[in-house]
């Protein structure tokens, strides 16, 4: 059974989780010294404290792997929004149906409803659907799989030399 940390090892423990260093970690807490180094070393090898850091940054990494995008989650997403179309938005009488759960729905990028009067002072609604453009969707799922080709850059300089050659067994002469 692995011990309980103090109050004031919890504190170095946070520090090493938020990046610090061990020795930075440690003086944080408990001041410098001139066996800061090696207190703090000896602290972060004893058996409970490595196995809580172990435990902790284990945990951190996994909330952080569970919210990122994986490349083929990614690649569904901008499929979704490649295949999209604005008839999948509307219902069998050309309404607009948005359903939060359609691919349609999620590839959405702007709407508006707009009503307004005519001469007779009749309501007349407008509606405007725009989705992410397909084409744009793909571009950036060739840029993920490296379907382009690497560009090309040239650096343009101009360089000026100056040279001035000195005969060095000349002799100057002063006329007095």
């Amino acid at each position: 059974m692995l011990k309980e940390l103090n109050s004031r090892q919890k504190l170095v423990l946070m520090n090493a989780l938020k990046g610090m260093n061990q020795t930075d970690s440690y003086e944080a807490v408990y001041g410098h010294s001139p066996a800061t180094y090696k207190c703090a070393s000896e602290l972060f090898n004893k058996p409970h404290f490595k196995a809580e850091l172990q435990r902790r940054q284990e945990g951190s990494l996994r909330k952080v792997t569970d919210s990122v995008l994986s490349k083929a989650e990614k690649r569904n997403i901008l499929a979704s929004f490649a295949r999209s179309r604005l008839v999948d938005l509307l219902d069998s009488d050309g309404n607009t149906k948005i359903d939060k759960n359609s691919p349609a729905a999620q590839a959405l990028k702007e709407y508006s409803k707009k009503t307004h009067f005519d001469r007779d002072g009749n309501p007349v609604t407008s509606q405007s659907l725009k989705l992410i453009d397909p084409i744009a969707a793909i571009m950036e799922d060739n840029k993920m799989t490296g379907d382009y080709a690497p560009s090309k850059h040239l650096v343009a300089q101009r360089i000026e030399f100056e040279v001035n050659l000195v005969d060095r067994n000349k002799r100057v002469t002063v006329d007095e």
